[in-house]
């Protein structure tokens, strides 16, 4: 929906999964991983989903060559 847009963990766990509970951050990041092995060309070096480090993950756009 928003390419560019730095989601932060706590926005993706309360949007994505109702959840409210700051905590249990650990849980986007486990998701994000699987979600980046599925999706990524090269998921060590992903393009769709990159980590803004202290922040969150930024969603990418898939360019075609």
């Amino acid at each position: 929906k928003e390419p560019g847009r730095v989601f932060t963990r706590e926005e993706l766990l309360h949007e994505v999964w109702d959840y409210r509970h700051s905590s249990d951050t650990r849980l986007v990041n486990v998701h994000i991983q699987r979600l980046r092995a599925k999706i990524e060309h090269d998921p060590d070096n992903p393009q769709l989903i990159t980590t803004i480090r202290g922040v969150g993950y930024k969603s990418g756009v898939l360019t075609v060559r």
